[in-house]
């Protein structure tokens, strides 16, 4: 098996994250990524749903602590960040202070789309200390992936826009042409097109070409599980029936405490209630 052969058995492809904003201070303060108290609980949920990996930008000291919290919390949940242009001391800095070693480390396009072999070459040296795969993260991915597909054959996967609507992308029917005659990993952001498309009309799309993943930006929670819902089956589990039970509407009440009872959905498949009183367990009747 070849080393991408055997990177895609073991990248994560459903994937929550938050890469909308590369800069902390632009994100909205109503946004999970600014409350890093309800966040955790939110990607708890999502893993739960079927996501397999995270993915955030490296923005500061707090999201660290977030990082490191988070890998104490959950622990087989491989976490992924992003990082800027930037002093490379401010970078390693913030990387020396992770208490794991990220699954991936991504060039952002301030980087990238420079498409400056040397430049990411230098930073490649860089994060490489702290991790054992890098990619390349494009806003504008027909230049930047041509240009690195021969320029740079030690980059493998490309963090970059993909959509039905070809949404934030400078031309889709060429895109799809370079996604499809490469052997990279491609992951996409925005796979909804910002709320543009329903779940389930974009991962069947996204799936019919030649991409790996895809990110589930944390927004709204019930949209955001029905999004890993969607992306896990069209990537993965491929019986639509079973995984439309699973998330189907129930109401189930406490036999204990008379509270109402939360789903949750484990990794191991299946699904089920559990009381937030008295933390009680019950499994889904069939």
């Amino acid at each position: 098996m070849s080393d991408i052969d055997q990177l895609k058995e073991i990248i994560p492809d459903v994937i929550a994250g938050f890469v909308r904003y590369a800069d902390y201070l632009s994100v909205p303060d109503i946004s999970p990524i600014k409350n890093k108290d309800t966040l955790l609980p939110v990607l708890k949920r999502m893993k739960e749903g079927g996501a397999n990996g995270c993915l955030f930008y490296l923005y500061d000291g707090e999201m660290v602590q977030f990082l490191n919290t988070l890998y104490t919390e959950i622990k087989d949940f491989p976490i992924m960040v992003i990082v800027r242009s930037a002093e490379i001391g401010k970078i390693t800095e913030l990387l020396q202070q992770l208490e794991f070693k990220p699954f991936m480390i991504f060039l952002d396009y301030s980087i990238a789309d420079q498409r400056d072999n040397e430049l990411v070459v230098k930073y490649t040296n860089v994060v490489s200390k702290y991790t054992e795969h890098i990619g390349l993260f494009s806003i504008e991915p027909i230049g930047t992936v041509s240009f690195f597909i021969t320029a740079n054959q030690q980059i493998k996967t490309y963090l970059i826009p993909f959509n039905m609507l070809g949404f934030g992308v400078q031309n889709r029917s060429l895109l799809e042409m370079i996604v499809n005659s490469s052997e990279n990993i491609y992951i996409t952001m925005n796979p909804l097109a910002q709320g543009r498309i329903k779940p389930r009309q974009a991962f069947d799309y996204i799936t019919t070409h030649k991409i790996h993943g895809s990110i589930v930006e944390i927004e709204n929670v019930d949209i955001n599980l029905e999004a890993v819902k969607f992306a896990k089956y069209f990537f993965e589990t491929h019986d639509f029936l079973q995984i439309a039970l699973e998330f189907e509407d129930h109401a189930e009440v406490c036999e204990n405490c008379g509270l109402g009872m939360y789903r949750y959905f484990p990794p191991s498949g299946g699904s089920g209630f559990y009381c937030p009183q008295c933390q009680t367990t019950k499994d889904l009747a069939k």
